[in-house]
C-alpha cells in the first residue's frame, strides 16, 4: 500500500496505525512543549539529536552487544500518514486555552503543515540487525534525527521506545546461542499490550530468526515470518473433570481426545504427578500410536524440569522407543535452557533432541534504564555555524557524545565520527527518514541476515579525530570554569575565615 515492505496489506497498515497516538501533535513531555515555546533559537533553528544505549545489557553472553531492532515501530506510526492540521489545531487550542502551560511552538507545527503535513526532518539510524556496542565507558549511538529543533526534540518520549525492541532482539540472540532453531515463544500473555507483542515478535525474529509463537495476531498479519504452535493447557484437561470419574481416567481421556485431534501433541504430565503418573501415560500414548504420523511428547513446564528431561529419555528407551522429543517451559532463560541441555548431555543423550520455550524472558528486565536509552541534543544551527553540543552531568557515565553523529566499521572497531568526516571504515548509518518521508525498506529476513553476520563483528568502540575534539573542547571549557569556581571559593573562604569545605 506504501511501498514499505511491512504495511503492504490492509491488516498490516491498519496495525501500524492503532500504534499511532490520538494526537501526534500532542504526544510528548509537557517540559517539550515548554521549551519550544520559550525560545526561538530552541525551536526553530536546525538541530541535531543522538539517540544512544549507553550502558550494557546485563545478560550473560552480551558483552556489551546490542542488536539494532523495531526501527518499524519507530517510524510507521509517526511518519506513514501526515500530519493534519485537525491535530495541529487541536493541541494548539488545547494547551492555548486549558493548559496550565500555555506555550505552543506553532510556527514549528505550521512547517509540517506547509510541507504536506510531513516532518520536515531527516532520520539517519543504524539499520535492523546491525550490532553495535555500549561498553568500556564508551557508546555506539543508534540514531541521529535532524531538522527543526522543537520537531526532533518533540519525538523524545517516542524514540526512547525503541529499548524494547533493542533489548528483546538482543536477548533472541542469546536465546538463539543455546535452543537453535527449536525454540517456541509463548509470551503473549506476559505483555501489556497484544500489538505490542506484535512488535515483540519482529525483534525476535531479527535478533534470533526466532519464529515460532502463540501470538495468533503475529502470525495472522505476517505470516511470510512467524508460524503458530499450539499446545495443551491444563484447563483442557481440567475440563474432564467429573465427580464420577477418577483424576485419572480424567487425565486419560482428554490426552487421547487431543492425540486424537491433532497430528502433533505436547501433553502436560503434572495433573496428578509427572513422574508417577503423567510421563508413564505418554509412554503408553506413544506405543500405542506406533506406526501413525502422529508425534507424541510432554511439555515440562513445573517440578524439576532438568531432571525430568533425563527420566524422560530413560523411560522411553526403556519401551523400546529411540527417537524422542521433549519441551521444557518453565520460565526458562538462555542460562537454565544451557544448564538443562548440559545435565541432558551429560547422561549421555542428544540436546537436540529438547525444545525450549520461553515468554516472560523477554519481558524481564525490559525497560529504559537497563540500556540507559537516552536523545541528547548534540549540536545546533548558530547564524552560519553548526555548533556542536555536550550533556555534561555530575555522575559518571552520563556524559553525551556532540555533533552531528555518523557510525563506520572497521575490521573489530566501530567508529563514532561526524557527518562529512574522511573515515576509514565502511559506512553503517542509513537515512531512513528524508524530509519526513520513510526511505527504509528492508524486510525483517535482510535485518535478520544482518544481525547473524554482525554479531560476533565488532568488539571496540573508537572516536573520531573530530569527535574527539568536539568533546575535548567541550570538557576543556567545563574544566576552566570549574577552576575557577575553585579559586573562587579559596579566595571566599581566606577572606571570611571559613573552613574549607
Amino acid at each position: 500500500m506504501n511501498g514499505l515492505p511491512l504495511a503492504k496489506t490492509e491488516e498490516q497498515f491498519d496495525f501500524w496505525q492503532r500504534l499511532q497516538p490520538v494526537n501526534r501533535v500532542a504526544a510528548s513531555d509537557t517540559y517539550k512543549r515548554t521549551m519550544s515555546g520559550s525560545s526561538d533559537l530552541f525551536a526553530d533553528n536546525f538541530a541535531c539529536y543522538t539517540l544512544a544505549a549507553r550502558k550494557p545489557l546485563a545478560e550473560d553472553g552480551a558483552n556489551g552487544r546490542y542488536i539494532m531492532a523495531g526501527l518499524e515501530k519507530m517510524l510507521y506510526p509517526w511518519f506513514v500518514k501526515p500530519v493534519t492540521q485537525k491535530e495541529v489545531e487541536k493541541a494548539q487550542h488545547f494547551f492555548e486555552k486549558h493548559g496550565a502551560v500555555k506555550k505552543f511552538p506553532a510556527k514549528a507545527w505550521q512547517t509540517v503543515l506547509d510541507n504536506g503535513g510531513y516532518f520536515p526532518l531527516d532520520i539517519y539510524s543504524l539499520p535492523g540487525g546491525q550490532t553495535f556496542l555500549a561498553k568500556d565507558g564508551q557508546h555506539v549511538p543508534m540514531m541521529s534525527v535532524e531538522g527543526p529543533g522543537a520537531l526532533v526534540s518533540h519525538l523524545e518520549p517516542h524514540l526512547e521506545q525503541i529499548f524494547a525492541p533493542v533489548i528483546q532482539a538482543t536477548k533472541a540472540r542469546l536465546m538463539y546461542e543455546v535452543a537453535g532453531e527449536k525454540f517456541a515463544e509463548f509470551g503473549l500473555r506476559s505483555d501489556q499490550n497484544e500489538n505490542n507483542h506484535v512488535a515483540l515478535m519482529m525483534a525476535l525474529y531479527v535478533g534470533g530468526g526466532l519464529n515460532l509463537t502463540s501470538d495468533d495476531q503475529a502470525v495472522c498479519l505476517f505470516p511470510e515470518y512467524f508460524r503458530d504452535v499450539g499446545t495443551m493447557g491444563h484447563e483442557f484437561i481440567m475440563a474432564y473433570q467429573r465427580s464420577d470419574r477418577s483424576l485419572e481416567e480424567a487425565q486419560q481421556r482428554a490426552y487421547h481426545d487431543f492425540v486424537e485431534a491433532n497430528n502433533r501433541s505436547a501433553l502436560l504430565p503434572d495433573i496428578i504427578h509427572t513422574q508417577r503418573s503423567g510421563l508413564p501415560a505418554i509412554v503408553r500414548l506413544i506405543k500405542e500410536y506406533a506406526g501413525t504420523e502422529k508425534v507424541i511428547m510432554p511439555r515440562l513446564d513445573s517440578g524439576d524440569v532438568p531432571g525430568d528431561t533425563v527420566l524422560w529419555k530413560k523411560m522411553t528407551l526403556q519401551a523400546g522407543v529411540p527417537n524422542t522429543t521433549v519441551v521444557v517451559e518453565d520460565g526458562y532463560s538462555p542460562d537454565k535452557a544451557r544448564q538443562t541441555k548440559e545435565k541432558y548431555a551429560a547422561a549421555g543423550f542428544d540436546p537436540e533432541d529438547i525444545i525450549v520455550g520461553a515468554g516472560g524472558y523477554f519481558q524481564e528486565d525490559c525497560h529504559r534504564d537497563a540500556a540507559s536509552i537516552v536523545y541528547k541534543r548534540s549540536a545546533t544551527q548558530h547564524e552560519s555555524r553548526l555548533e556542536s553540543s555536550l550533556k555534561f552531568s555530575d555522575t559518571p557515565g552520563k556524559e553525551s557524545i556532540p555533533g552531528r553523529i555518523r557510525i563506520y566499521g572497521r575490521d573489530r572497531m566501530m567508529i563514532v565520527a561526524q557527518e562529512g568526516e574522511e573515515v576509514d571504515g565502511i559506512p553503517l548509518m542509513q537515512k531512513v527518514v528524508s524530509n519526513g518521508r520513510i526511505v527504509y525498506n528492508e524486510d525483517l529476513h535482510r535485518q535478520h541476515q544482518r544481525a547473524d553476520e554482525t554479531w560476533n563483528q565488532y568488539t571496540q568502540i573508537e572516536y573520531s579525530p573530530k569527535t574527539q575534539a568536539l568533546m575535548e573542547q567541550r570538557r576543556a571549557e567545563r574544566q576552566s570554569l570549574l577552576d575557577k569556581y575553585v579559586t573562587t571559593k579559596k579566595f571566599i573562604n581566606e577572606t571570611t575565615g571559613r573552613k574549607p569545605t
